[in-house]
């Protein structure tokens, strides 16, 4: 892990996240990155983007509460990568709790793909809380 940018952390809540998740191999980032964003559903996946272009950290939205959203995404990491090969890449701190912000941070900064897949869609997850009105 590189040295700590205080810069960075104190305008980035997610910066711990994100470095977790940077320790994990590519390949496999972009698998369990993959995986997670064809099982968002479009409303959810437009709000993560919509964080990202405007810079507000991830953590602070509760559609990725902890409690909420977050364990739902949580879970969907875990079907690509288990807890244990998790901890294998990261080491201490190699945990979803920690990480799963960073697969966030990665999906939502991917451009959109302007071409559909081709193919049978995979079922899109259904987030069990509600959104306030805007």
């Amino acid at each position: 892990m590189e040295p700590v940018d205080f810069d960075d952390l104190f305008f980035d809540p997610d910066y711990f996240s994100k470095e977790h998740w940077a320790e994990v191999p590519e390949p496999i980032r972009k698998i369990v990155e993959q995986h997670v964003a064809a099982r968002l559903p479009a409303k959810i996946l437009a709000k993560l983007r919509d964080l990202h272009a405007r810079g507000i950290p991830i953590d602070s939205d509760p559609a990725f509460f902890h409690f909420g959203g977050g364990l739902a995404v949580r879970n969907l990491c875990r079907e690509r990568l288990g807890d244990n090969e998790l901890a294998v890449c990261c080491g201490l701190g190699g945990d979803w709790d920690n990480c799963y912000i960073g697969v966030l941070a990665a999906i939502a900064a991917t451009p959109v793909r302007t071409q559909a897949p081709i193919g049978r869609q995979p079922r899109q997850l259904q987030f069990s809380f509600i959104e306030p009105e805007l």
